[in-house]
């Protein structure tokens, strides 16, 4: 990834925050943005998608994914996510354990070890690490 790729990518994810569908959809609601960069170096980005029931709630990271394989671009290269003050701000907000179980899965079918960048809410990278390198006891092996 380029510097130039990082710069667009973190700011997709941050666009991800500004369209997050909450539901209520008022200023102070918790927000989860999050861009993906994919192999064909395309950038897609979504915010979460709030259900009633909340467990129909579409997370950022699954969002972009969904947008991602919408656009016929399934192998991820890099993910970025970050969050509104509400949420965290400047302190990371990781993906879940669903999120990390659909980023593995691509790895099987792409075998691309996804790097995950956590920024804060102003754009600052706080943490990046491999796919693989923060998965264990994943389901199914590979």
């Amino acid at each position: 990834m380029t510097q130039e790729q990082e710069i667009k990518l973190i700011q997709a994810a941050q666009e991800g925050v500004k369209n997050a569908f909450t539901g209520t959809n008022q200023p102070g609601d918790f927000r989860v943005g999050s861009a993906v960069l994919t192999k064909d170096g395309n950038i897609y980005s979504s915010g979460q998608y709030a259900s009633d029931t909340h467990s129909l709630t579409l997370h950022a990271e699954q969002a972009a994914l969904a947008h991602a394989a919408a656009h016929g671009e399934y192998e991820i290269v890099v993910i970025a996510t970050t969050a509104n003050e509400t949420a965290g701000g400047d302190k990371p907000v990781y993906p879940c354990h669903m999120c990390k179980q659909l980023l593995w899965e691509s790895y099987i079918r792409s075998k691309q070890n996804v790097e995950i960048i956590i920024v804060s809410n102003k754009g600052e990278v706080l943490e990046r690490f491999k796919l693989l390198d923060i998965i264990d006891h994943p389901w199914p092996t590979a």
